[in-house]
């Protein structure tokens, strides 16, 4: 019985890495931005869900990809969604990453990870590779490659997990914590006036 019930957890899980899930996995790092800067995953994750595109100047695949990312996130942008581009370039060709990006006029972070490092801890290979990452750090999403109409797919699955998920504006009101109630020991000034005298 053990056996089979292995082997049923073995194809549930192998069944959602084939299909571009993720599983219980939780994404953190920290990467220099093109300004120097240096940007926290986490911090990002806390004003709503974000899309990382792991991409190359030299990826071909990558440069018709990221215009679909952009207009994903436009039309979704109602569900906080933001995109992240990380250039896994090696340190050679890193030189070219700004001003590429400056040429496309990206108006998102756009992220250092010199030789894919990063990208390669979340267990992508090779660009494009591109990961959906919810408010608490898990990775609701990641899928290598791009062929063209793989944006649809991704913006219908990402339509449906933002749609499940609470947004900011779902959340509950939050209300004051009453403060503790603290009980006074009886004293001679608590007791009923029949004790008195």
């Amino acid at each position: 019985m053990a056996d089979r019930v292995t082997r049923v957890l073995f194809c549930i899980t192998l069944s959602l890495i084939l299909a571009g899930g993720a599983v219980a996995e939780k994404a953190d790092f920290k990467l220099r931005a093109l300004d120097g800067k240096m940007v926290e995953l986490a911090d990002l994750c806390a004003k709503g869900p974000v899309l990382i595109s792991f991409w190359a100047t030299y990826c071909e695949p990558c440069k018709k990809e990221i215009p679909h990312l952009f207009k994903i996130v436009e039309r979704l942008s109602e569900r906080d969604l933001q995109l992240v581009l990380v250039s896994v370039d090696s340190p050679r060709s890193q030189k070219r990453v700004k001003p590429y990006a400056r040429g496309k006029g990206w108006d998102c972070p756009v992220l250092l990870d010199t030789n894919g490092r990063i990208m390669k801890q979340l267990k992508g290979s090779n660009p494009p590779y591109t990961m959906v990452v919810g408010r608490n750090g898990e990775v609701l999403y990641a899928h290598s490659g791009y062929r063209p109409g793989d944006e649809k797919e991704l913006e219908q699955k990402l339509a449906g997990m933002l749609a499940a998920a609470p947004g900011p504006q779902d959340a509950p009101p939050e209300e004051a914590a009453d403060p503790p109630v603290e009980e006074e020991p009886p004293g001679p000034e608590h007791e009923s006036p029949e004790q008195e005298g």
